[in-house]
């Protein structure tokens, strides 16, 4: 079995549609890591504004360090597909195209990672910032710690509604394989299925806590704001493929649990709109077979769930907003 070495490369993907205004950035940090052994492919998605005359730009003035790929408009699942498919590297950082990370990031994650089984992948702490990376907004999430295997981490993620952004990750090629591509059919929440389906293979998640990812707060008309039929149905199918993935690897009332979560924080944020796709989640929580009482929501929703039910809670909410 391959373990890591410390020469290994490393590729950064980076897909990118009309982010002319941030790409520069983020191509600066990608190039600022200590860690050498690296390439950095870039996938233009069909922008149309200016982004690749930007891409073009950087690849003559690195020639043998960044790779152009230039697609018509397919999607970010497509462009990482094409990333992957592109690179050579034996550990893949994927990076949106207007998020950075700090320069010491993956050589201090490759550091932690070094004789591991490919198994293992890396994670760090990740900040909010908007315009200026020296003034961030920090989380007191417990997701920043190791993790016994991919799956803890995830039920951490759905028991208490915290997150990672993707960037935090530095994951073996092997895994990724393992895991299977990113699916080109989603709307909405691409990368949480994507890497639900990696953690769900993961063995050990080990926390690197000097490197960090810096993620930009997304502007009116983000994808993952999105609010339609369209992103709804999306949404709802990305849990389904959580559950999919998870109960492979383990079947358990815990697991089941944490499900339950997932498909009742999709009624919460999508009531009372889309009915159908309410009465779907709401017979995938039946199909779960947990009677036991979950909450969800904000400290004051959780108190009136507790009290006078979720559905009432719900209703409630909605009359007052």
């Amino acid at each position: 079995m391959m373990v890591n070495k410390s020469n290994s490369l490393v590729s950064i993907v980076i897909p990118v549609f009309n982010k002319a205004s941030f790409i520069r950035e983020t191509l600066e940090s990608a190039l600022e890591q200590t860690y050498l052994n690296t390439e950095i492919i870039v996938i233009n998605d069909g922008s149309t504004d200016g982004s690749l005359e930007i891409l073009k730009e950087f690849g003559k003035k690195y020639p043998h360090k960044i790779f152009l790929i230039d697609s018509v408009n397919r999607g970010v699942s497509a462009a990482n597909n094409f990333g992957i498919k592109a690179s050579r590297g034996d550990y893949l950082q994927f990076l949106d195209a207007d998020d950075l990370i700090s320069s010491d990031k993956i050589a201090s994650q490759m550091k932690l990672l070094s004789g591991k089984r490919p198994e293992v992948l890396a994670s760090c702490e990740w900040v909010n910032f908007k315009d200026n990376k020296d003034y961030v907004g920090r989380f007191p999430y417990g997701v920043f710690q190791g993790f016994d295997s991919g799956l803890d981490l995830l039920l951490r993620f759905w028991d208490n509604q915290e997150m990672h952004q993707p960037a935090v990750y530095l994951t073996s090629r092997d895994l990724v394989l393992k895991a299977g591509l990113w699916d080109e059919s989603l709307r909405i929440n691409q990368d949480g299925e994507f890497f639900c389906r990696v953690l769900a293979y993961a063995g050990e998640v080990v926390f690197e806590p000097k490197g960090k990812v810096f993620y930009r707060q997304p502007g009116e008309g983000n994808v993952s704001q999105q609010r339609s039929a369209k992103a709804a149905r999306s949404l709802l199918d990305s849990y389904i493929r959580y559950e999919k993935a998870v109960l492979v690897v383990e079947d358990s009332d815990r697991v089941r649990t944490a499900l339950k979560k997932v498909y009742l924080k999709f009624v919460y944020d999508t009531f009372p709109d889309y009915p159908l796709l309410l009465s779907e989640a709401k017979n995938r929580i039946k199909q779960l077979g947990i009677r036991q009482s979950v909450f969800i929501g904000g400290p004051k929703f959780q108190f009136l769930s507790k009290y006078l039910g979720f559905g009432t809670a719900l209703r409630l909410k909605r009359y007052i907003n």
